[in-house]
């Protein structure tokens, strides 16, 4: 019986460690992926966004001065940029939930990154077959 209470003691004491760690090049994001046309605030361009809103949202681990620290990062701007590849395998995974490597990545600054976050660099991770 001691060592249940301290197996549960230990689990317990755990799980808030794992949800404080911030998120950083080469960690995964999972979570619906959508796609939508924004509007250009100016009104000139229409934006064609692939999005991942996440499971699980966390911070940076690194301070991000256009992050609101008390609301971490829930969309995340998947940018294409013309990968034909990337993009067919996009739209066959649109309304499921996705897991994406994030490489290079930051709290959205302008206009044309639509949502939280923007991920200039990421891939698939190994082994994916979608």
């Amino acid at each position: 019986m001691r060592k249940l209470i301290l197996a549960l003691l230990t689990c317990l004491l755990a799980v808030p460690v794992l949800a404080q760690d911030g998120l950083k090049p080469g960690d995964m994001i999972s979570g619906r992926l959508r796609f939508f046309h924004q509007q250009h605030p100016n009104g000139t361009t229409w934006i064609s966004v692939y999005q991942i809103v996440a499971d699980h949202p966390r911070n940076f681990a690194e301070a991000d001065e256009f992050c609101d620290p008390d609301n971490p990062p829930k969309t995340f701007h998947l940018v294409v940029m013309g990968d034909r590849a990337k993009k067919r395998r996009l739209d066959r995974m649109l309304g499921k939930t996705v897991s994406v490597v994030a490489d290079a990545f930051h709290c959205s600054e302008n206009a044309w990154q639509v949502g939280d976050a923007v991920v200039f660099n990421w891939h698939f991770p190994e082994g994916s077959k979608r």
